[in-house]
């Protein structure tokens, strides 16, 4: 081999060794890949969902899903809606969210109880309102969990002023989040990203195999 292409073949292995490391920097501070345990989010999430999330940067707004951590829980992550910002006066009554006394806009889907908590997708019955996003609350009636709990804390009693630089988030399966109704508010440093895409989709079926959710792989999250 002469020296030019032993020159050559250093510099082609140093391009792939910074390339190779980009690329990891790149997945461990900007890229996350985060499998959902849970309904909090249902239908929107569901549990088996796996998420590609990327980190967040600039202002978080109204209606943005997070991935973030509360400050009681640093060592938990959650996946949430973003409902009232900082300075904002939030109330929560039955199947309404008040900020400053208006009702935001949200399109509001009943959904039948009880549900797949397995499979996790909510049978919805009907809808009402309009909003850039669904939100699911179970249909009222005997037997059924009331809307506001004792373990509630934060803005469904009388209205709740939200700190500044910290942020209301709510799961979008209402009456099945442990969200900021119970744990308070999340501050602007533990918000960490935004979910883009769903890349999989799975569950353990009666026979205790994994059972893969076809219609939900590539689905975008909004």
């Amino acid at each position: 081999m002469s020296s030019k292409q032993r020159r050559l073949l250093i510099i082609g292995i140093a391009v792939l060794a910074v390339s190779g490391v980009a690329i990891v920097a790149y997945r461990i501070f900007f890229i996350k890949m985060v499998r959902v345990p849970t309904g909090a989010m249902a239908n929107t999430i569901v549990p088996g969902d796996c998420l590609i999330a990327k980190r967040l940067f600039g202002d978080v707004k109204r209606g943005d899903i997070i991935i973030f951590r509360y400050p009681s829980q640093p060592s938990v992550q959650y996946v949430s809606r973003v409902v009232g910002l900082p300075g904002e006066n939030i109330l929560v009554r039955d199947a309404n969210v008040y900020i400053n006394d208006h009702a935001i806009a949200e399109q509001r889907v009943l959904v039948k109880y009880p549900y797949d908590f397995d499979f996790g997708v909510l049978e919805e019955i009907s809808s009402e309102g309009s909003g850039p996003y669904r939100v699911f609350y179970f249909k009222r009636g005997e037997n059924l969990m009331p809307a506001v709990s004792p373990e509630m804390k934060f803005a469904v009693r009388e209205p709740f002023q939200i700190p500044a630089n910290q942020y209301f988030v709510m799961g979008d399966n209402r009456d099945n989040s442990l969200d900021s109704r119970f744990q308070g508010t999340v501050p602007r440093e533990l918000i960490w990203g935004k979910p883009s895409t769903i890349y999989w989709s799975s569950h353990e079926d009666q026979s205790h195999r994994e059972a893969i959710k076809w219609e939900r792989l590539g689905r975008a999250i909004q």
